[in-house]
């Protein structure tokens, strides 16, 4: 079994970022030289098993379930530095929702804005329900569709910006492959348009809380039984495998629907 991951202290910065703005960025967190080779893993897993899909008017690339296609990817689930992080704001008691991957294609446009979390469900005081950790596996530039979001729009009493109103104030924050951009998922936020000669490859880690309590993806589909030697005990907790991997959770998407919404 892998050693459990070494719980690391946030930074005071990124948490008030996280808090206020309702997301930050976390440079370098892997190595450039990683983040290629995951890069190339997700190359793999999209030819293998990857889907087109439309949201919210944008045209993408979907990989879903990556710890399922490729163990590299379970490094991502419990990374101190970025799980501190969403534990600090969050709370422990987590399952990872999902790890997908979103390739952003050069001429796919960008994507409207919209909140993971239901109107029904936005908690306006108190700690989010749900947070999302976006691994830059390529660089994010202003130009090859950056994630866009609107700060402060966490506290915003509705999923989406009501109709007929302006959104003037908008981010996209952009960092060197390796970076993580980490928001609450109540942010407004959307896919920004690749206007650039390459592919935007990131991986988004899918982190849900209290209501939230049911996956999006069911982590044990197509697992396979012998990568669960290899996991840290956290893993498996946030996995919802700590007795191993043949029972299906309550998950919002199975395989058959994977051409459906996601984020």
């Amino acid at each position: 079994m892998a050693p459990p991951a070494t719980p690391a202290a946030p930074s005071p910065q990124a948490r008030f970022e996280l808090e206020t703005f309702g997301f930050t960025v976390l440079p370098a967190v892997i190595p450039a030289a990683t983040a290629a080779d995951l890069a190339a893993r997700l190359d793999a897993a999209d030819a293998a098993v990857g889907t087109d899909y439309t949201h919210d008017g944008a045209f993408a690339r979907h990989v879903a379930n990556l710890p399922a296609c490729d163990g590299a990817f379970l490094a991502l689930v419990d990374h101190p530095a970025v799980l501190a992080l969403v534990e600090a704001v969050l709370g422990t008691d987590l399952v990872l929702g999902s790890m997908n991957a979103r390739i952003v294609r050069p001429g796919d446009p960008e994507q409207g804005f919209h909140a993971d979390v239901p109107t029904v469900h936005r908690r306006l005081v108190g700690p989010p329900i749900m947070g999302q950790a976006v691994w830059m596996l390529d660089a994010f530039t202003s130009d090859n569709g950056a994630t866009r979001l609107v700060p402060g729009s966490h506290r915003a009493a509705t999923s989406a910006p009501p109709a007929g109103m302006a959104v003037p104030h908008v981010v996209a924050p952009t960092g060197p492959a390796g970076s993580v951009l980490v928001f609450d998922g109540q942010v407004w936020h959307g896919g920004g348009a690749n206007r650039s000669d390459a592919i935007r490859r990131a991986v988004f880690a899918h982190y849900r809380v209290g209501a939230w309590m049911r996956f999006q993806t069911d982590p044990t589909t197509d697992f396979p039984a012998e990568r669960w030697d290899t996991m840290s005990t956290r893993q498996r907790e946030l996995l919802r495998m700590v007795h191993g991997v043949d029972q299906r959770n309550a998950a919002d998407y199975y395989p058959e629907q994977f051409t459906a919404r996601y984020d």
